[in-house]
């Protein structure tokens, strides 16, 4: 589904919805090949984009409302994030805002283009504060039929590499990050890895097909992983970080 997002004194932006069932196996780093070569197997690779580097910000509240709905399972769940490709960042792929809901074992991601503007920091991100946002905020609230909180702001950066594979008829999509790392958007630029990242992502629009209900016998259990309370955690410290 496409829906056109209008901003005064910009150009229409186009917003990408893709409902499926999410399901997220997280695994040891040393298993990254193993698991590459099961996949090769079993499903071509992207042929748009197979292998790349993905760079997130994630926003949350001063109350880290999305951190918690993470850290607490929640099965209805909101993110908001921008997210860059490439290292370095490719200009040409350009720079996304994105919205993420989850609501028990289906999400769906919607993604506009976001005009980046203003100095980048240290890691060579731009990254547009709160007031830069709010116009856009108010308007994805409207699009995605659910309030957006005006009090986010730049949070906590992800950054992986990732193996992408999809079926021939595009029902079955996989993801297989590594070398997950993460920084804080206004604080020293260093990204500090984070051990227990790494993770399988496989999205279908339905149920799996036989060849990829093996997962079980590779040792792999299906959790509600989350890179962004991994990366709250590690950057900030504690089960529950404090309030800012």
């Amino acid at each position: 589904m496409a829906l056109t997002l209008r901003r005064p004194g910009s150009r229409n932006q186009i917003a990408e919805a893709d409902s499926r069932e999410e399901r997220k196996y997280p695994f040891p780093a040393a298993r990254a090949s193993l698991l590459t070569a099961w996949l090769d197997a079993r499903l071509p690779r992207d042929p748009q984009y197979p292998v790349g580097i993905v760079t997130s910000c994630y926003y949350d509240t001063p109350q880290l409302d999305a951190y918690q709905e993470s850290a607490d399972g929640e099965l209805r769940k909101q993110k908001l994030r921008l997210r860059w490709y490439g290292e370095p960042i490719d200009p040409y792929a350009g720079v996304w805002l994105e919205i993420k809901t989850r609501d028990g074992v289906r999400s769906s991601k919607q993604r506009y283009r976001y005009p980046i503007s203003g100095a980048a920091n240290a890691l060579g991100l731009a990254i547009p504060r709160r007031r830069e946002l709010a116009a856009w905020l108010t308007e994805l609230s409207a699009s995605v039929g659910a309030p957006l909180d005006p009090t986010m702001e730049p949070t906590a950066l992800v950054r992986y590499g990732r193996i992408r594979w999809q079926s021939s008829d595009r029902q079955v999509r996989a993801a297989l990050d590594t070398e997950v790392c993460a920084a804080a958007p206004s604080g020293a630029p260093i990204w500090l890895p984070i051990p227990d990242g790494s993770v399988l992502e496989l999205k279908s629009a339905g149920d799996l097909p036989p060849q990829m209900e093996q997962l079980g016998r590779l040792g792999l259990r299906r959790t509600a992983h989350s890179k962004y309370a991994l990366a709250v955690e590690r950057l900030y410290g504690g089960d529950r970080p404090p309030t800012r």
